[in-house]
């Protein structure tokens, strides 16, 4: 499907725009040579690849809805099950609502479908049976699912009620309403809160359990809910470069002034330094409204100065 595409390209550009200050701000293409990056440290189960997996999973449900009720899609349609043609209340529920549902179905299987290991085994009379629900024993795959879940659940729960009044004169007597989904920038600002909130967790197995189980590695913290983003394995700190594992480091970015902001100089460059740079932009000052109806401006030379890490 071309919405799971354009989905999976919409959670890149988000996990950009939510990191774009940070000593890892989701590069997956080198701006040198504009080849893909390795994500190996995204499948060692960080806090980063906690938020890569809920975003994206978040971002295929979104586009696939929105989709939906766009009538791109050939497969599915509005959200219809809410509505309600008795008029009682003050409001009734009409007309396209977002199909959620659909969405977070597709998101299922295609997203998760990675997480997914297909193991083959033979029954007492030596028949093949091919269970693809069994998750792989090291839990890795265990976490991703967890985490993906998580992000469509801030998905379902975003949809929002919206409302069309009628009435004499706008008096709003009745109401007809649907239930749609913010801009995905809301969405993934509640991610990246859950990101910010990670829960550090392990993955045991019990004595006689059908499967292991996902539990707080350090059992004096309150246990994680199913809404919460998890990971196992502790951030590296992403100052130097290891493009053997996707991190590029941050020598050349730029930086900023002010000490209590995520991306100032002394936090991004790790204390390696910074060096100014001054650039002369021209813009328009000066302006003048002259009738009629024309503005004039002259040009001014104006000097900024960046900052860039060492």
């Amino acid at each position: 499907m071309d919405s799971v595409r354009t989905g999976a390209l919409a959670a890149h550009a988000e996990c950009q725009f939510q990191f774009h200050k940070r000593r890892w701000n989701c590069t997956l293409i080198d701006p040198v040579t504009h080849e893909v990056i390795p994500d190996v440290f995204l499948h060692e189960n960080t806090r980063e690849s906690a938020f890569v997996h809920a975003v994206s999973a978040a971002a295929v449900a979104y586009k696939v809805t929105r989709d939906c009720a766009k009538g791109i899609s050939e497969r599915c349609g509005c959200d219809y099950s809410k509505n309600d043609n008795s008029g009682k209340g003050s409001f009734m529920y009409q007309g396209c609502s977002d199909n959620v549902k659909f969405g977070i179905g597709v998101s299922k299987e295609f997203v998760d479908s990675a997480q997914r290991k297909v193991f083959i085994t033979k029954d007492e009379n030596g028949t093949s049976l091919v269970d693809i629900n069994q998750l792989s024993a090291d839990g890795m795959h265990m976490i991703n699912l967890h985490n993906n879940q998580a992000g469509r659940q801030v998905l379902e729960k975003s949809l929002r009620r919206e409302c069309k009044c009628h009435g004499m004169s706008g008096s709003c007597e009745m109401r007809t309403c649907w239930d749609s989904l913010p801009n995905f920038r809301e969405i993934g600002m509640v991610i990246k809160d859950k990101f910010d909130g990670a829960a550090e967790v392990k993955v045991e197995k019990e004595e006689g359990a059908a499967k292991p189980r996902i539990v707080m590695k350090h059992s004096q913290f309150k246990r994680h809910t199913n809404a919460d983003l998890v990971y196992m394995t502790s951030s590296p700190d992403f100052c130097e470069a290891d493009p053997m594992r996707g991190i590029m480091g941050t020598k050349g970015r730029q930086c900023t002034l002010a000490p209590n902001a995520i991306d100032d100089c002394s936090l991004l460059c790790c204390g390696r330094g910074y060096e100014k740079k001054v650039q002369i932009i021209e813009e328009k000052c000066y302006c003048k409204f002259i009738y009629c109806c024309e503005v004039r401006c002259e040009s001014c030379q104006k000097q900024i100065e960046k900052y860039y890490c060492l």
